[in-house]
């Protein structure tokens, strides 16, 4: 049986198409077809067609539409020669990959090319790399041409600083912001003004910037940028910004010109600013260093829904010199002076308390309907193989439309009249399009990858869910090896937003619900190794209300075990006997910031009615285990 071709055949301008040339390519191609013993299945004929780009020629995109179909079903396309082919390094190289993806070879009859064979994919090879270096120039050529822009004081490219407005290159001072940008440095330089401070003042008076189309209040993170970017003072820094947090032996030498912008403050008032910056660059050490917040931004503000932050109490003990305990909490973002105060909401949360329920929540959640039920949705109905087969089929017809939808709007895009008003954004309007479908056919081949994996894992069985499971099951004990960094990118990689309540419940409940995404592998790609990105994930969210309030929410403060017991029996304690009953029943403590100064002072022993009572409470908070008894002190 008689392999199949396609012909192909070109000429690039009008003049040629009535000489020679074109009619000697067919004759050439059709003797090497019948040289070869190969059936001609299609004949395609660009005529005074450019070969620069693939989109301007009709006739090699229908080709190639026809070869993506399995029309015909050959095995060769034929060209006169590779210039006939394409004269843009890149669209011929990706040409000849799609060919060779559908298991056809191209043959370039006066060039001695074949794909087919060891000697033809080397010459195909070498022009892959010949096109690299050319890439490489062309990059090259680009990078010296904007420095030289750099170094002769112009914008390089890139959004406009604040303050000005980019017109055709050319930089413009805007007047408006460039009053705010002489106000935050006036008020930076006044004395006992601080950054906090100067933003504070700007949003008092009724300051707002533009953000993403919509006024917003300034913060501490602008107020700095706009302090320490020396482009207000008529200089550019090159490479500043790309320094910052590199290796000494990667940095790039900062390069210093003269802008031909108009400066918007003196230089004069710029250097006062930066000194004024060395001196409040105080670095505080911290009291935990390695302390991490492991659920900040995951933890959502019941009032704006931003996201809720970690931050720091630490109050001087007046009575005994030096500092409490720090008290570490989560708050709204958006309540800070700082930014603006853009929310109401001004109740905190316990970090130690919120964390500890989050983790006792993972440690039970393979247990609960809600994963169950989400992991049995993702390989239930859907794993049968008519049904996988059924949406191959159907994305592959949607494949099939936008190969289509591409060659008729190349074809549209060929038709279009240069000499015409409007040629221009007409073909740029039509390029879009293309871009457009170019990015759906990407999308749509990965998701018939990934239903094709899908398929081929449920058969040999999914892996995903026992693994999540046998993580979520030790959880407690992975958790106390891990860092505050490792446990904060394990609580990213499965949580995706927690509520809150407002106010605590009367059981001490905090958590409201809590959002989850699990990734899904099915199986390894065509590489060795499991895929960096999962084929799918499982979300669902878990009602934490279903669940018995967890250990640390019920876990109560000094006050409220003081409450507790005057309202039960009617007895008086301190935060003294609390803690001697604590220590006694082997209920973790965290450490004394208020300690007697003569250590050999006598320290009242809590009676037995009181210490009854407490145990009482501790029970009751789920402090201390249920089938705690009494104990006679040892004399």
């Amino acid at each position: 049986m008689k392999k199949k071709c396609y012909i192909y055949t070109r000429v690039s301008t009008a003049a040629q198409t009535e000489g020679y040339s074109l009619e000697a390519q067919q004759e050439r191609l059709r003797q090497y077809a019948e040289y070869k013993n190969l059936e001609i299945a299609g004949e395609y004929c660009d005529a005074g067609k450019s070969g620069k780009s693939i989109l301007g020629r009709p006739a090699f995109m229908e080709m190639m539409d026809d070869i993506a179909s399995g029309k015909d079903q050959i095995s060769y396309v034929l060209v006169f020669k590779l210039s006939r082919f394409g004269r843009n390094a890149a669209d011929v190289l990706k040409s000849i990959q799609t060919l060779l993806d559908y298991d056809v070879d191209l043959v370039c009859v006066e060039d001695s090319i074949d794909s087919s064979t060891q000697g033809g994919r080397l010459t195909l090879a070498i022009l892959s790399a010949v096109a690299e270096i050319e890439r490489e120039n062309i990059r090259v050529q680009f990078m010296a041409g904007r420095l030289q822009k750099m170094l002769e004081g112009g914008w390089a490219g890139g959004p406009a600083p604040f303050g000005y407005r980019n017109k055709n290159g050319k930089l413009t001072v805007e007047p408006g912001e460039a009053e705010i940008v002489r106000l935050i440095y006036a008020k930076y330089l006044e004395p006992d003004m601080k950054l906090a401070t100067v933003v504070r003042w700007l949003n008092d008076h009724g300051n707002r910037r533009i953000s993403r189309g919509s006024p917003c209040p300034y913060n501490r993170d602008f107020a700095a940028r706009v302090l320490d970017n020396p482009f207000y003072c008529g200089k550019i820094v090159y490479y500043r910004r790309t320094n910052r947090g590199m290796d000494e032996q990667n940095q790039r030498k900062e390069i210093t010109v003269r802008g031909k912008q108009e400066a918007i403050i003196p230089e004069e008032m710029w250097d006062r600013v930066q000194e004024k910056r060395k001196q409040m660059a105080v670095h505080y050490e911290k009291d935990e260093p390695d302390r991490i917040s492991m659920l900040s931004g995951l933890v959502k503000c019941p009032l704006c829904g931003a996201g809720m932050v970690m931050q720091k109490n630490k109050r001087i003990n007046k009575n005994r010199g030096g500092y409490y305990k720090p008290i570490y909490y989560y708050a709204c973002r958006n309540y800070r002076k700082s930014e603006g105060r853009r929310c109401s909401f001004k109740h905190t949360y316990n970090q130690s308390k919120l964390d500890g329920a989050v983790l006792e929540i993972l440690g039970q959640l393979t247990r609960t309907e809600e994963f169950r039920n989400a992991f049995a949705a993702a390989i239930g109905d859907q794993s049968s193989e008519a049904s996988f087969e059924g949406q191959l089929k159907d994305l592959r017809r949607r494949l099939h439309s936008q190969e289509h939808l591409k060659y008729k709007l190349g074809q549209e895009l060929d038709r279009l009249d240069v000499l015409k008003d409007g040629y221009d954004e007409t073909y740029d309007a039509i390029q879009e399009r293309i871009d457009a479908v170019y990015d759906r056919i990407e999308r749509l081949e990965t998701e018939i990858g990934q239903v094709r994996r899908k398929l081929t894992a449920f058969r040999e069985g999914l892996q995903s869910s026992g693994q999540i499971s046998r993580i979520l099951d030790h959880i407690d004990r992975l958790y106390r090896k891990m860092s505050c960094a490792e446990r904060r990118e394990l609580c990213r990689q499965f949580i995706e937003r927690i509520e809150v309540f407002p106010e605590e419940q009367k059981d001490g409940r905090i958590l409201k619900s809590i959002a989850f995404r699990f990734p899904v592998f099915y199986g390894e790609d065509e590489a060795a190794g499991e895929p960096e990105l999962p084929d799918e994930t499982v979300a669902f969210v878990l009602d934490c209300r279903k669940l018995p309030v967890t250990v640390p929410e019920a876990k109560a403060t000094y006050a409220e075990i003081k409450a507790y017991v005057l309202e039960k029996s009617g007895l008086k304690v301190s935060s003294l006997y609390i803690a001697q009953i604590k220590r006694k029943y082997g209920i973790e403590m965290g450490e004394n910031y208020n300690k007697p100064e003569d250590p050999k002072a006598r320290v009242p022993k809590c009676p037995k009615e009181k210490e009854l009572a407490i145990l009482d409470a501790l029970k009751n908070f789920r402090m201390a285990p249920e089938t705690a008894e009494y104990e006679e002190a040892e004399v």
